[in-house]
């Protein structure tokens, strides 16, 4: 086992991704791996997730290699498992498949799986677009009569849109989607991320 030490060069970017979830800035080597962290935060279903995680060795040709995931998640029920992430173009290359199924394999033996993704799992809109939205207001914020006023509001209720909720209630819209944000951020209220884009239009209810 050995760890791998990111650093900048005239060639490769690095991106950093603050985490609530892990309570850290995680330091990635692509855009597509930046963008993976955006799922990676607010999937319910893992509880953490580190980038470029300690590594192993995989044989290959004969030969002793060393490799690190670019990320290592922990799920609720199945525990700890490897992420590569890789452009489409690259992840079909005939070497990058042999090698990558060395890789899995060494991975199995070591009792954890390896899994590819690829942009067709990660820029998937407008999820993508809801997750950075949200993500922009996840960070410290103080609880407000607004924040109040709306989980009481959600409570009461149940499943209401926002909408609907700013007549109700005379919250100012513009002050209404921010919080809304930041509450969902915190999984206080939940909403449907899949199929639009967030708006007042966005239906909201009670987080489980």
């Amino acid at each position: 086992m050995y760890r791998r030490r990111l650093k900048h060069s005239r060639v490769k970017n690095l991106f950093r991704f603050a985490s609530s979830k892990t309570k850290s800035v995680l330091t990635v080597e692509s855009s597509l791996e930046f963008d993976t962290c955006f799922h990676l935060e607010y999937s319910p279903e893992i509880t953490t997730f580190e980038a470029q995680p300690e590594g192993f060795y995989y044989s290959f040709e004969g030969k002793r290699c060393p490799y690190t995931p670019d990320f290592k998640v922990h799920h609720q029920q199945s525990g700890e498992q490897f992420i590569e992430v890789k452009p489409l173009a690259k992840a079909l290359k005939e070497d990058f498949r042999a090698r990558f199924q060395a890789k899995q394999q060494a991975a199995r033996d070591a009792g954890v799986t390896l899994l590819l993704v690829t942009e067709r799992q990660i820029r998937i809109y407008p999820i993508l677009g809801n997750l950075k939205l949200i993500h922009r207001y996840s960070g410290f914020q103080s609880v407000t009569e607004i924040h109040l006023r709306i989980l009481e509001f959600v409570e009461r209720y149940g499943i209401t849109s926002l909408l609907n909720l700013a007549r109700s209630t005379g919250i100012k819209e513009g002050e209404l989607l921010s919080t809304a944000l930041s509450l969902i951020a915190k999984n206080r209220i939940a909403t449907n991320l899949l199929d639009q884009s967030f708006s007042l239009d966005s239906e909201v209810w009670e987080a489980i």
